[in-house]
């Protein structure tokens, strides 16, 4: 089938911004609900070690003694949980099958439902067990979320929806957080389980407002041939070969550059824990100018060039960031927002636009689950790399330091910016 077949989005009503239509701002609030109910295991964990934990020994002062449960425990339910959300894969490719909408609300309604359920756990095992079946529900609906903004948006507007979702899914991430600051002392984490009842409740309004991306719609009216689970066409193989590598370097940088951060703040340099509030909190704002200057960017100097630089940035930010002094914590955490924030829009942008519409969907699933990989993986090595040199720095510079140099693989990938996804990505013949 030729892209002739397949004409450009012909409801983008004149007069009304075309980022912000009533789909693309419903595909926002579901990946907002998902990013409240992703705000991770790590945010709980010290109430969940307290509530499964044994009784502390004789020695009150044994910081491990106040942890509860065994460290080693605590460290696999993590594992679990965060290796769950590879399974993001086959259940983002089920969107190419059974259409955006189904599978979107779905996968918020259950992803949702899990994690309530999760509030009420009676063991540490059942919660595990629960976290890590709506982890990859909560990933698919954000990269679900992702493709309904490239598919009802032109070339113009794309990295502006896509930046929304993106900044929707933080919100909702960041909101929770500070909930959870204020009510966890009070009902501990399953009251801050609970919590996601409210988008539960949320979700039948929301769902009126989604539907299926006509993009999507003609190429399944026009029958295009249904693939196996996961597979995407031979000519674009290499595409998401190059992508997912990508990706995976992303996920270096990510994983443990935001994670460590309070260990390294408050356990190493001896921030107080009210400074280190105040910088996550610089994190909205900062994130919000990444977002704004990413967009104008991608739009401006192309997807490949500034997807391929604010990767290199935040890899460089993230080294900066644990160089053992307290101010370049302070700029290297949130040069690493502003850059991986930036990285969104145009990095998303191609993600999206070099893949056909029948395979949209399962490419999306496949670089969910190549950045699960690289946050697994990095979280790991840095880990063992701490232990190993006896410091932050070294460990930052082995894992970030190459993972950023990954972005040189932008140069074998096409330029998209002012073309429309029939042009850069056409469906393969049948």
């Amino acid at each position: 089938m030729s892209a002739k077949r397949l004409p450009r989005v012909e409801d983008l009503r004149e007069g009304r911004v075309p980022w912000l239509t009533p789909p693309i701002l419903a595909a926002a609030l579901l990946a907002m609900f998902a990013g409240a109910a992703q705000f991770g295991f790590t945010a709980i964990a010290a109430d969940v070690a307290a509530e499964f934990g044994q009784p502390m020994p004789e020695d009150p002062d044994d910081p491990l003694a106040q942890v509860g449960l065994a460290l080693t425990t605590l460290g696999i339910g993590f594992a679990i949980v965060r290796l769950a959300a590879l399974a993001s894969l086959p259940a983002s490719a089920l969107a190419d099958r059974f259409g955006r909408r189904r599978t979107l609300v779905a996968f918020a309604g259950l992803g949702l439902l899990a994690t309530a359920l999760a509030g009420a756990a009676p063991t540490f095992w059942v919660l595990v067990a629960l976290l890590a079946v709506s982890r990859p529900l909560l990933t698919g609906t954000n990269a679900v979320a992702a493709v309904v903004a490239a598919e009802e948006t032109d070339s113009g507007a794309r990295t502006a929806a896509i930046a929304v979702v993106g900044g929707a899914y933080a919100v909702g991430s960041g909101v929770i957080s500070v909930v959870r600051g204020l009510v966890d002392p009070l009902v501990g984490f399953r009251g801050v389980l609970a919590l996601v009842v409210v988008p539960l409740l949320l979700l039948p309004l929301v769902a009126r407002r989604v539907s299926e991306p006509p993009r999507y719609a003609r190429v399944r009216s026009a029958g295009v041939a249904r693939r196996r689970l996961g597979a995407v066409p031979r000519g674009y193989r290499r595409r998401l070969g190059l992508l997912c590598v990508i990706t995976v370097g992303v996920g270096l940088i990510i994983g443990p550059t935001w994670t460590y951060l309070f260990v390294y703040g408050e356990g190493v340099l001896g921030v107080e824990p009210l400074g280190m509030g105040a910088l996550v909190l610089a994190a909205g704002p900062t994130g919000l100018a990444g977002l704004l200057l990413g967009r104008w960017a991608a739009d401006t100097l192309g997807r490949r060039v500034v997807a391929a630089a604010t990767m290199v940035l935040g890899a460089a930010a993230a080294v900066l960031a644990y160089s053992a002094q307290t101010p370049s914590l302070v700029v290297g955490y949130l040069g690493s927002i502003v850059a991986m924030s930036a990285y969104t829009p145009s990095g998303g942008a191609l993600d999206a636009e070099v893949f056909p519409t029948s395979v949209r969907a399962t490419a999306a699933g496949w670089l969910a689950a190549s950045s699960v990989l690289g946050s697994v993986v990095g979280l790991v090595a840095f880990g063992l790399l701490i232990d190993a040199a006896g410091s932050f720095a070294p460990a930052a510079l082995a894992v970030c330091g190459p993972a950023g140099l990954l972005a040189v693989l932008y140069a074998w990938l096409p330029e998209t910016r002012g073309r429309e996804l029939e042009q850069t990505a056409p469906e393969p013949e049948a």
